[in-house]
Order: C-alpha cells, then structure tokens, then sequence
C-alpha cells in the first residue's frame, strides 16, 4: 500500500480551503532615516553574513524549553485587568484570521471561530478588525457605525460573555505615517506601498475616528480595544526613531512624550469617552532590529527606550501591555518569531542570518526555535509599570509548560498572547486545565494559517484543523466541533498516515464505528520520513503524536500490518471505505532514466545513502524543496529543475517563508533553471532544455525525482460500486499549481 505523501498546504487532504482577499496594501519595508536610506541605495552590507570564529556556535538551540512537570496552577490563576478579572492569563492576540464572512451579523462562522475559543475557555479574545459585522466597512475597518449595527455585534458578544471569557477588538488604523512621503519598496515582500505623512489635522481625525469606533465598540458590547502600536504599524512610526525622523511639530521624535503623544492622546480619549471600565491594551514593540540591513539599526528601538513609553501609556490610563519586536523587513517575524527560524536559526530571508547573542541589543531568546522569543524583554518593561504586561510569539503552554508557568510564577509576565494555538485547537485551554496536554492538536508552525497574503496566495487552512478557514467559503458547516451522525455506520478507513487517522478521528468523534488499517506495522504514513527531512521546528513528531493518541481518545480500532484489497473489503462489508492510500509519483519517463545509477528517488535521497557531492532534483514543488534544503545543509552543490516560470517557484509552500527558504537556498550556491524540460538522463549528468533557447548538460552525480505526485486509486477503483467510498487525503491529489 502506498503511503499518503506529505505536504505543507494540504497535509492531510481534509485540510481547510478558502479563498480570502490579500492583506490592505502594506509595506513591509518603510522610510528609514538617512543612513538607511543610503544604504538600499548602495546595497552596503547587504549580504554580509555573521561571522562565526573557531569554536563558536551561532544561536545554539536548546530543547530543554519543551520539559513539562508543571500543573498549569499559575496559568490558570486570574488575573484583574482594570475592574476586570480574566478567568485565566490564556489571551487570544488580534492576529488576523481572515476566515469569517463579512457582513454576516451573529453569523456561525462568527460563533465557530471566535465563539469556540470562548468556549475552549480562552480568558480574553482580542478580534482582529477585519471582521465586518455589517458589510460597511472599507479597506477592513470595522464600522459599528449606529445602534443597529451595535445591536447585531452584542449578540455575539453576549454569547462570549456567556462562555466566561471577555473579548474586545483590535485597532490599527492607517497605512499612512509620521514622516517620508513616498513609495517604499519591500522587496522580500514582493509588493509595494505608498505611506502618506500625517499632517496634525490628519492625527487627530484619525484619533477622532478610532475614538467613536471605540464607543460603538461598547455599545456593541465590546469590553475593551487593544491599539496595535507594533510591527511597522501607523502608532510603530511615531514611536520609533527608526520612521520618526522629519516632523518638528509635537508629535515628532524631539522628545518621549512627543513620540508617545499620539497613543496617549488616544488613550486619554478612549478612557474619557468610554469609562473606567473600557480596557485599553497597547501592543507595541519592546525592542527593534533591522533584519532586512542588519547593522543598519541606529534608529531601531531599545529596550530602555520601551520602558519609557510603557511608563507613559500607563499614566495616560492603559490598562495592560503586550510586548512584541519590530524586525524591519520582515513584517511577520515581529509577530511570529518562529519565522526567523525557518532552516535555520536566525535566517532573516535575505540571505543573512541574525546574530540573537548581539542583534536585538542581545535581548531576544534565539535559543528556543522561537518559542518564548520575548520573555525577557516584557519582564524588563513590566518592571517598569504597575499594569499587567504579557507577551506574543510562540508562547504556546501546550510546547513550552514549563518555561511559561514558571515566567508568570515568577513574575516575568502577567499574560500570554497567542493565536495560531487556538486556531489549531480552541479547546486547548480546558485540555491543559483538565489535564489532557496530549489531547490538543499542535500548532506545526508552518504558517499555512496565513499564507495568503502575499502573491500568487493559494487559501489558507490549518494542517490539524481540517475545518479551519472552511467556514467562509461555506465548505463545511461549523468550524468547531464535527455534529453528531444522525444514524451512525460501520466505517472503514485504508491508510495510517494522516489523512486517514485524522478521518477516522472525526468520524468516530460524530459516532460511527471506525476501524483503521494501516499496512505497515505502526501508525503515521510519511510523517515519520518527512519529520526526518524536515528537522523539528515544525513539530511534525508531535502531531502525529497527537493524531496517534486521538485513535486511543475516540475509539478507532486499529490494525497495523494488513494490507486492504477488495476481498478484504467485501469480507468486512462495512457501511462506507474512506481510502487514504497516499499519492504516487511517476518514474521519471527520459531516456536514460531506467536502470541509471544516477537516477533516485525522494526515499532513498533522503535516506542517507550515497549521492556524491553535486545533486539535480527534478521538481519544485513542496517535497522538492525540503530535500534540497537537506541536501544543501549536507553540503550538497544542489540544482533545480523546475517545469514552472520563475514567479510560481515553490507557491506549494506558505508564501510568508517561502521568500525565506528560497534566499537561503540561493545563499547557499543553489541552481535553479526555470521553465527547464529534462531531455536525457547521460553518463555525468542530465540534458536539459532551457527557457533561454539553449540545450545544456547539467554535470551530477545524484538525478532525484522530485516530481509531483499523481492519484493513487488502484484500491478506490477495486472496490465494487455498490460499497459507498470515498478518496481522501493525497490518494486523489490535489490540482496541479500554476504553470506559465
């Protein structure tokens, strides 16, 4: 039996599918001051690699951040915010979903996403302002602009308040900022922005606006706002001296207050309109570097300068603060630190790779592939205020229980903010306090959650949570829980890996009667095989730990080491086949390719065995590039042949690392011909047609096949007609990707 192939988008083939809209046209780069700006103009350090001496280990990791002894007391103690007490110090972060219809009132979707959060026993949910209960909004800022439409938003507030949990929204405002008028060019980004300088009169209509949105907000039954003061956000460019460099009126970078007027301003406003009973969170960063420039940081953040403003924030009456960085060009490490962990600890997706014992003024923990990156910088800043202080960035108690009780047990911090956890799992928060920790789905951290926002997006989704990003587009019915069988059947499901065992999990989760056959002797497909390629950082281990132990949970009897044929299926009889046999991939079909010592598969390339030093991977899909990246940190001179042009290279991956991965592959002597046709496979290498209207040999040693998979339904078609089945996960495949 084949085995289910893995992948990063569709990892299991129940994996979530929606079509969402791109990001507002953001920059990720932005206006630097001067000696910025000169050096994007000379390209001066550019690619300056860190220097590692003799002896010295560049950002070693340390697994000890996993242990887990703690029961969680500290985590789950309350926590008093204003007059408020949340019921635990769990905090959803305003992190965009994207996955909720527009205009939708007390919609389900609605419910399923944030309410299931509420009800998975999150202390407090902080929503994004995309979501648009009325279908008003422009450019996704949410308009609860009159009290019927304050009246549709308090029924689902109502609800969440009904869970126990409290929740509020998430404001940012404009993509304008404090200084430099002009078009900004992010390049690892791919897109460009125009930031517009806010004239006085300008701050304060936006003030104004984000005043009133803030008293709909309560009316609506909002408890509170959290500003997104971080990242490379309007707020972010006032307070850093790194954007706030031209203005000379009273919000320009002369003094603290004068940077730090707009937010407390803003929060004077807030609290003045909307009582003391309104929470005001300021999300800013603690600390700032340059990832894109690394060196280029005069004007970056420090940590001592944060602790000024978070003094400021709290006598202008905020009521608690989450900590991030600013990682100048690269948008998405400032929330997701884990990003600057793809392949390697500290690529920046520039070829470069940070140093965290110097960049970050030292103070960012590189030493935990990103969990917990910001620990030490919020301890810092809470000791600067009286109000609570928490932090973002893979502080997940379901991968780090230990670390993390013990940072609030010790006084570190007051609250943790996360995200992607909870889209993976809403219940985690009443599985770890009931003691159930090997129950909750794991966040992989591969960012497919929110791979749509960059060109060429394929749709967001969740590899553990099949039903993630399926509300939307009206694929599925809820985005909670599976509704119980109306009759329940006899289910038979063909194949261990993970589409059949996370089939075979909600099926007997709705009540059928659910037997797993796996042919080999144990449980996980290729996961066991791609965690081997992959490394750790994406917890691959972990969620076939999970998906194992759900077997156990729900009640799947499983058989290992049968192989299904149709006699099997006929002998059993069962009420419907499930068939998750896995992908194939052709041989590649080139003359010279069969019986060529050359010639390898993914399986055998990755097994160790002898490849020699140059290696060509036919393919550019998903499997391609994580065996290239193996090859290359083996020392691999690595080629690629790719069938597609260059601006669809890799688009299978999440498109926030898929720059990152690339830069790094290209820093290390990678090879790629685009649009490029294997003619022959000969003595010394492969024979290729180029898109540059050339034939060339490529000189080898190693020929992988690469290729992409095809559908694999020789069981699916054996089974007779009048036996209801179904072909899941890599078994029918999914479309092929772009091609010029």
């Amino acid at each position: 039996m084949k085995k289910a192939s893995l992948t990063r988008r569709s990892f299991f083939g129940l994996g979530a599918t929606a079509a969402v809209g791109s990001l507002a046209a953001a920059g990720l780069g932005g206006c630097a001051p001067t000696a910025n700006t000169d050096a994007r103009e000379d390209g001066a350090d550019r690619n300056a690699p860190v220097k590692e001496q003799a002896g010295y280990e560049l950002n070693p990791q340390d697994e000890s951040y996993t242990t887990f002894t703690t029961d969680y007391s500290h985590l789950f103690s309350p926590l008093q915010v204003g007059s408020h007490t949340l019921k635990n110090r769990i905090v959803k972060s305003g992190a965009t979903s994207r996955t909720v219809s527009q205009g939708a009132g007390f919609s389900e979707d609605v419910k399923n996403f944030y309410g299931a959060m509420a009800e998975g026993g999150v202390g407090l949910i902080w929503m994004d302002q995309f979501v648009d209960f009325t279908g008003k909004a422009a450019n996704g800022n949410t308009p609860i602009a009159t009290d019927e439409d304050a009246a549709l938003c308090k029924q689902f507030t109502d609800y969440v308040h009904e869970q126990g949990a409290l929740i509020g929204m998430q404001v940012w405002g404009l993509w304008s900022q404090c200084s430099c008028d002009g078009a900004i060019t992010a390049p690892f980004e791919n897109y460009v922005a125009t930031r517009k300088m806010l004239s006085v009169d300008e701050i304060h209509a936006f003030q104004a606006d984000l005043v009133h949105r803030c008293q709909m907000m309560q009316k609506a039954g909002f408890d509170g706002v959290t500003i997104n003061a971080g990242c490379d956000h309007t707020f972010s460019t006032f307070l850093s001296r790194f954007w706030n460099t031209q203005r000379d009126d009273e919000y320009g970078p002369q003094s603290y207050e004068n940077r730090a007027r707009i937010l407390t301003e803003l929060i004077g406003q807030i609290r003045q309109t909307c009582g003391p009973d309104f929470i005001i969170e300021v999300l800013y960063n603690g600390v700032e570097d340059n990832v894109e420039y690394l060196g280029k940081n005069d004007g970056c953040m420090t940590v001592e300068e944060a602790k000024e403003f978070a003094r400021l924030f709290e006598a202008a009456g905020a009521d608690m603060l989450q900590v991030r960085y600013g990682a100048y060009g690269y948008h998405a490490a400032s929330f997701f630190t884990d990003v600057l962990h793809a392949v390697e600890s500290g690529n920046t997706g520039y070829g470069t790779r940070v140093d965290f014992d110097r960049h970050f003024e030292g103070k960012v923990n590189g030493q935990y592939d990103g969990a917990c990156a910001l620990l030490e910088v919020a301890a810092e800043i809470k000791q600067a205020v009286g109000i609570p202080v928490g932090t973002v960035g893979v502080m997940d108690p379901r991968l780090a229980p230990d670390l993390i009780d013990n940072a609030l047990a010790d006084g570190k911090i007051d609250y943790v903010a996360m995200t992607r956890p909870l889209m993976c799992d809403p219940e985690l928060p009443n599985k770890l306090q009931e003691g159930r920790r090997d129950e909750v789905a794991p966040c992989n951290h591969c960012l497919t959650c929110l791979q749509a926002v960059l060109p060429h997006p394929v749709t967001v989704g969740c590899r553990c949570n099949a039903t993630f990003g399926r509300v939307k587009d009206g694929g599925i019915e809820t985005s909670a829980k599976p509704k119980p069988a109306a009759s329940p059947r006899n289910v038979m499901v063909v194949g261990g890996g993970p589409a059949g065992m996370e089939a075979a999990r909600i099926a007997a989760e709705r009540g059928h009667e659910v037997t797993l056959y796996e042919e080999d002797g144990s449980l996980s497909g290729l996961m066991t095989f791609a965690s081997t390629v992959k490394g750790p950082h994406e917890k691959i281990a972990d969620f076939c730990a999970y998906l194992e132990r759900q077997q156990e949970v729900k009640g799947v009897s499983v058989v290992t080491g049968t192989k299904v044929d149709a006699d099997l299926v006929a002998k059993e009889a069962p009420d419907v086949v499930l068939v998750a046999t896995g992908g194939v991939r052709p041989a590649l079909d080139i003359p010279g390719a069969e019986g060529s010592p050359l010639v390898k598969t993914i399986e055998e390339a990755a097994a160790g065995g002898d490849l020699g030093e140059r290696v060509v991977v036919v393919g550019d899909n998903h499997h391609a590039i994580d065996l290239a990246i193996s090859l290359i940190k083996q020392g691999k001179a690595v080629t690629i042949l790719s069938d597609r042009a260059q601006e669809f290279f890799d688009v299978e991956h999440p498109s926030w690392v898929r720059y990152s991965m690339k830069a790094w592959m290209e820093s290390k002597g990678l090879r790629v011909f685009y649009e490029a046709s294997p003619l022959a496979i000969e003595e010394d290498g492969v024979r290729i047609d180029t898109n540059f209207g050339t034939t060339v040999t490529v000189p080898c040693d190693a020929v992988v096949n690469c290729q992409a998979m095809e559908p694999n339904t020789e069981l699916f078609d054996a089974i007779p007609s009048g036996i209801e089945k179904h072909l899941i996960g890599d078994a029918p495949c999914s479309p092929p990707s772009p091609k010029p």
